[in-house]
Protein backbone atom coordinates (compact mmCIF):
# COMPACT_ATOMS: atom_id res chain seq x y z
CA UNK A 1 0.00 0.00 0.00
CA UNK A 2 1.31 3.30 -0.86
CA UNK A 3 2.10 5.47 2.27
CA UNK A 4 0.10 8.28 0.30
CA UNK A 5 -2.47 8.75 -2.00
CA UNK A 6 -2.73 11.28 -4.44
CA UNK A 7 -5.85 13.94 -4.74
CA UNK A 8 -6.86 15.73 -7.16
CA UNK A 9 -9.44 18.82 -7.27
CA UNK A 10 -11.59 20.07 -10.39
CA UNK A 11 -13.46 22.78 -10.91
CA UNK A 12 -16.33 23.24 -12.71
CA UNK A 13 -19.68 24.86 -13.20
CA UNK A 14 -21.78 22.02 -14.82
CA UNK A 15 -20.50 19.27 -15.91
CA UNK A 16 -18.47 17.63 -12.53
CA UNK A 17 -20.18 13.97 -12.41
CA UNK A 18 -19.43 13.67 -16.35
CA UNK A 19 -16.26 14.75 -15.74
CA UNK A 20 -15.91 12.35 -13.03
CA UNK A 21 -16.89 9.43 -14.86
CA UNK A 22 -14.08 9.74 -16.88
CA UNK A 23 -11.79 8.52 -13.91
CA UNK A 24 -13.83 5.97 -12.39
CA UNK A 25 -11.72 3.07 -13.61
CA UNK A 26 -8.58 4.67 -11.65
CA UNK A 27 -10.44 6.46 -8.67
CA UNK A 28 -10.61 5.50 -5.44
CA UNK A 29 -13.49 7.72 -4.39
CA UNK A 30 -14.90 10.65 -4.57
CA UNK A 31 -16.19 13.91 -3.58
CA UNK A 32 -18.09 16.67 -4.99
CA UNK A 33 -18.87 19.74 -3.21
CA UNK A 34 -20.47 22.88 -4.81
CA UNK A 35 -18.45 23.05 -7.87
CA UNK A 36 -15.84 21.41 -6.92
CA UNK A 37 -14.66 17.66 -7.26
CA UNK A 38 -12.21 15.78 -5.30
CA UNK A 39 -10.64 12.52 -6.32
CA UNK A 40 -7.90 10.31 -5.03
CA UNK A 41 -5.75 8.02 -6.54
CA UNK A 42 -2.64 5.65 -6.06
CA UNK A 43 0.21 7.67 -6.51
CA UNK A 44 1.22 4.62 -9.34
CA UNK A 45 -1.50 5.81 -11.79
CA UNK A 46 -0.26 9.59 -11.93
CA UNK A 47 0.60 9.57 -15.44
CA UNK A 48 -2.55 7.25 -16.53
CA UNK A 49 -4.57 10.37 -14.90
CA UNK A 50 -2.57 13.16 -16.67
CA UNK A 51 -3.53 11.56 -19.98
CA UNK A 52 -7.37 11.27 -19.18
CA UNK A 53 -7.08 15.34 -17.90
CA UNK A 54 -5.36 16.64 -21.34
CA UNK A 55 -7.37 14.38 -23.38
CA UNK A 56 -11.18 16.02 -21.71
CA UNK A 57 -9.65 19.41 -20.58
CA UNK A 58 -10.12 20.13 -24.45
CA UNK A 59 -13.96 19.56 -24.67
CA UNK A 60 -14.81 20.94 -20.74
CA UNK A 61 -11.80 23.41 -20.07
CA UNK A 62 -11.78 22.70 -16.64
CA UNK A 63 -9.00 23.96 -13.56
CA UNK A 64 -7.74 21.48 -11.34
CA UNK A 65 -4.91 20.98 -8.97
CA UNK A 66 -3.05 17.66 -7.53
CA UNK A 67 -2.17 16.97 -3.83
CA UNK A 68 -1.82 14.58 -1.26
CA UNK A 69 -3.34 12.84 1.10
CA UNK A 70 -2.57 10.73 4.06
CA UNK A 71 -3.97 7.06 4.79
CA UNK A 72 -4.92 7.92 8.24
CA UNK A 73 -6.84 11.20 7.10
CA UNK A 74 -9.09 9.14 4.65
CA UNK A 75 -12.00 8.15 6.87
CA UNK A 76 -11.95 11.71 8.40
CA UNK A 77 -12.63 13.42 4.46
CA UNK A 78 -15.29 10.67 4.28
CA UNK A 79 -17.02 12.39 7.79
CA UNK A 80 -16.98 15.72 6.63
CA UNK A 81 -18.77 14.80 3.34
CA UNK A 82 -21.04 11.74 3.21
CA UNK A 83 -24.62 12.08 3.85
CA UNK A 84 -27.29 9.07 4.02
CA UNK A 85 -28.80 8.29 0.56
CA UNK A 86 -32.56 8.13 0.23
CA UNK A 87 -34.13 6.32 -2.82
CA UNK A 88 -37.62 6.59 -3.30
CA UNK A 89 -38.07 6.38 0.69
CA UNK A 90 -38.02 2.72 0.58
CA UNK A 91 -34.08 2.14 0.38
CA UNK A 92 -31.47 4.36 2.41
CA UNK A 93 -27.74 4.16 2.65
CA UNK A 94 -25.53 5.23 5.55
CA UNK A 95 -22.29 5.47 6.79
CA UNK A 96 -20.93 2.66 9.19
CA UNK A 97 -20.53 5.37 11.75
CA UNK A 98 -23.96 6.44 11.30
CA UNK A 99 -26.05 4.90 15.03
CA UNK A 100 -29.40 6.35 14.25
CA UNK A 101 -32.72 4.41 13.75
CA UNK A 102 -34.49 4.67 10.48
CA UNK A 103 -37.63 3.52 9.32
CA UNK A 104 -36.92 2.57 5.65
CA UNK A 105 -37.57 -1.25 4.52
CA UNK A 106 -33.80 -1.75 3.63
CA UNK A 107 -30.94 0.11 5.25
CA UNK A 108 -27.89 -0.55 3.99
CA UNK A 109 -24.63 0.31 6.18
CA UNK A 110 -21.44 0.68 4.56
CA UNK A 111 -17.98 1.62 5.28
CA UNK A 112 -17.12 4.36 2.64
CA UNK A 113 -13.10 4.00 3.25
CA UNK A 114 -11.43 3.00 -0.08
CA UNK A 115 -15.26 1.77 -1.60
CA UNK A 116 -15.76 1.63 -4.55
CA UNK A 117 -19.43 2.97 -4.82
CA UNK A 118 -21.40 4.85 -1.92
CA UNK A 119 -24.71 5.30 -3.46
CA UNK A 120 -24.47 8.74 -4.06
CA UNK A 121 -23.67 8.56 -7.97
CA UNK A 122 -26.88 8.90 -10.17
CA UNK A 123 -26.19 5.54 -11.82
CA UNK A 124 -26.43 3.17 -8.24
CA UNK A 125 -29.80 5.62 -7.75
CA UNK A 126 -31.14 4.72 -11.31
CA UNK A 127 -30.61 0.98 -10.67
CA UNK A 128 -31.87 1.02 -7.45
CA UNK A 129 -35.22 2.75 -8.38
CA UNK A 130 -35.55 -0.19 -11.40
CA UNK A 131 -35.05 -2.92 -8.91
CA UNK A 132 -37.84 -1.55 -6.93
CA UNK A 133 -39.88 -0.71 -9.74
CA UNK A 134 -39.54 -4.81 -10.99
CA UNK A 135 -39.51 -5.91 -7.52
CA UNK A 136 -36.63 -8.27 -8.01
CA UNK A 137 -36.87 -10.24 -5.04
CA UNK A 138 -39.37 -12.15 -6.94
CA UNK A 139 -36.57 -13.04 -9.03
CA UNK A 140 -34.32 -16.30 -7.22
CA UNK A 141 -31.26 -15.77 -9.27
CA UNK A 142 -28.87 -12.03 -9.97
CA UNK A 143 -25.64 -11.22 -11.42
CA UNK A 144 -23.96 -8.49 -10.62
CA UNK A 145 -21.07 -7.13 -13.19
CA UNK A 146 -18.80 -4.83 -11.53
CA UNK A 147 -20.07 -4.82 -8.44
CA UNK A 148 -17.58 -2.49 -6.79
CA UNK A 149 -18.94 -1.94 -2.97
CA UNK A 150 -21.62 -4.36 -3.43
CA UNK A 151 -24.67 -2.09 -2.75
CA UNK A 152 -26.99 -3.37 -5.64
CA UNK A 153 -26.08 -6.94 -4.32
CA UNK A 154 -26.53 -5.85 -0.38
CA UNK A 155 -30.29 -4.33 -1.65
CA UNK A 156 -30.73 -7.36 -3.81
CA UNK A 157 -30.36 -9.51 -1.37
CA UNK A 158 -32.54 -7.82 1.26
CA UNK A 159 -35.71 -7.85 -1.16
CA UNK A 160 -35.63 -11.76 -1.45
CA UNK A 161 -32.64 -13.05 -3.70
CA UNK A 162 -31.25 -15.25 -2.48
CA UNK A 163 -28.86 -17.00 -5.01
CA UNK A 164 -26.82 -13.95 -6.00
CA UNK A 165 -23.43 -13.63 -8.11
CA UNK A 166 -21.13 -10.60 -7.60
CA UNK A 167 -18.20 -10.10 -9.77
CA UNK A 168 -15.58 -7.53 -9.61
CA UNK A 169 -11.99 -7.22 -11.58
CA UNK A 170 -10.53 -5.09 -8.73
CA UNK A 171 -9.36 -7.40 -5.41
CA UNK A 172 -9.18 -4.13 -3.60
CA UNK A 173 -12.77 -4.01 -3.13
CA UNK A 174 -13.76 -7.24 -1.58
CA UNK A 175 -12.51 -6.91 1.68
CA UNK A 176 -15.12 -3.81 1.22
CA UNK A 177 -17.67 -5.85 -0.43
CA UNK A 178 -17.87 -8.62 2.31
CA UNK A 179 -17.40 -5.69 5.25
CA UNK A 180 -20.68 -4.23 4.17
CA UNK A 181 -22.27 -7.31 3.48
CA UNK A 182 -21.96 -8.07 7.69
CA UNK A 183 -22.37 -3.83 8.38
CA UNK A 184 -25.78 -4.78 6.45
CA UNK A 185 -26.73 -8.02 8.52
CA UNK A 186 -27.07 -10.06 4.85
CA UNK A 187 -25.64 -13.48 4.68
CA UNK A 188 -21.99 -14.46 2.80
CA UNK A 189 -22.50 -13.20 -1.30
CA UNK A 190 -20.98 -14.84 -3.64
CA UNK A 191 -18.13 -12.78 -4.72
CA UNK A 192 -15.67 -13.31 -7.34
CA UNK A 193 -12.55 -11.75 -8.59
CA UNK A 194 -13.11 -11.84 -12.21
CA UNK A 195 -12.88 -9.43 -15.37
CA UNK A 196 -16.33 -9.34 -16.13
CA UNK A 197 -16.49 -10.77 -19.80
CA UNK A 198 -14.60 -14.35 -18.64
CA UNK A 199 -17.96 -14.94 -17.12
CA UNK A 200 -19.64 -16.74 -19.28
CA UNK A 201 -22.93 -17.76 -17.53
CA UNK A 202 -26.07 -15.38 -18.02
CA UNK A 203 -28.40 -17.71 -16.95
CA UNK A 204 -30.04 -15.70 -14.22
CA UNK A 205 -33.31 -13.96 -13.40
CA UNK A 206 -31.71 -10.61 -13.46
CA UNK A 207 -28.53 -9.02 -14.33
CA UNK A 208 -26.99 -5.75 -13.22
CA UNK A 209 -24.35 -3.95 -14.87
CA UNK A 210 -23.40 -0.55 -13.74
CA UNK A 211 -20.05 0.32 -15.47
CA UNK A 212 -19.52 2.06 -18.74
CA UNK A 213 -20.49 2.57 -22.01
CA UNK A 214 -17.54 0.60 -23.51
CA UNK A 215 -18.17 -2.76 -21.26
CA UNK A 216 -21.83 -2.33 -21.30
CA UNK A 217 -21.70 -3.00 -24.91
CA UNK A 218 -19.66 -6.16 -24.92
CA UNK A 219 -22.18 -7.30 -22.17
CA UNK A 220 -24.82 -5.85 -24.32
CA UNK A 221 -23.29 -8.79 -27.13
CA UNK A 222 -22.85 -11.56 -24.85
CA UNK A 223 -26.41 -11.10 -23.70
CA UNK A 224 -28.11 -11.04 -26.88
CA UNK A 225 -26.19 -14.29 -28.05
CA UNK A 226 -27.00 -16.58 -25.05
CA UNK A 227 -30.06 -18.27 -24.60
CA UNK A 228 -30.50 -16.34 -21.05
CA UNK A 229 -34.28 -14.45 -20.69
CA UNK A 230 -33.09 -12.19 -17.69
CA UNK A 231 -34.06 -8.63 -16.86
CA UNK A 232 -31.27 -6.82 -18.03
CA UNK A 233 -30.62 -3.63 -15.82
CA UNK A 234 -27.77 -1.18 -17.31
CA UNK A 235 -26.49 1.77 -15.86
CA UNK A 236 -22.69 4.22 -16.18
CA UNK A 237 -24.49 5.67 -19.37
CA UNK A 238 -24.75 8.89 -20.51
CA UNK A 239 -27.79 10.41 -21.82
CA UNK A 240 -25.40 10.99 -25.54
CA UNK A 241 -24.76 7.08 -25.62
CA UNK A 242 -27.95 6.32 -26.18
CA UNK A 243 -27.72 6.20 -29.99
CA UNK A 244 -24.90 3.55 -30.09
CA UNK A 245 -26.61 1.11 -27.66
CA UNK A 246 -30.23 1.27 -29.26
CA UNK A 247 -27.79 0.29 -32.69
CA UNK A 248 -26.34 -2.58 -30.88
CA UNK A 249 -29.29 -4.27 -30.00
CA UNK A 250 -31.13 -6.40 -32.22
CA UNK A 251 -33.09 -9.45 -30.22
CA UNK A 252 -33.84 -7.16 -27.19
CA UNK A 253 -35.33 -3.87 -26.35
CA UNK A 254 -35.95 -1.17 -23.63
CA UNK A 255 -38.51 -1.76 -21.25
CA UNK A 256 -37.98 1.21 -19.42
CA UNK A 257 -35.42 4.25 -19.20
CA UNK A 258 -34.65 6.16 -16.40
CA UNK A 259 -32.57 9.37 -16.29
CA UNK A 260 -31.09 11.82 -13.82
CA UNK A 261 -29.46 14.28 -15.41
CA UNK A 262 -27.23 13.06 -17.94
CA UNK A 263 -26.83 9.90 -16.69
CA UNK A 264 -29.72 7.04 -17.89
CA UNK A 265 -30.38 3.50 -16.72
CA UNK A 266 -31.86 0.89 -19.38
CA UNK A 267 -34.00 -2.02 -18.11
CA UNK A 268 -33.89 -4.75 -21.34
CA UNK A 269 -35.71 -7.50 -22.23
CA UNK A 270 -35.39 -9.70 -24.98
CA UNK A 271 -38.07 -10.14 -27.23
CA UNK A 272 -40.27 -13.22 -27.03
CA UNK A 273 -39.08 -16.34 -29.48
Amino acid sequence: MNEKWLSLRIKDNSNLEIIGSYFDSYSLGSQIDNDEITMYFFIDDKEKIENIILDINRKYKFKHNWGSLEPQNWMNKWKDFFTPVEIKQNVLIIPDWDQNIYPHKYLIKICPAMAFGTGHHASTQLVIEHMLDYDIGKKKTLLDLGTGSGILSILAQKMGVLDIVSIDIDSVCEDNFHQNCKLSNVPEINFIISDVHDYDNYDYGIILANIDKKNIVKILDKYQKSDSEALLILAGLLDSDLDDIKDCMKSCFIDNMKQKDEWVSLAIKKYDK
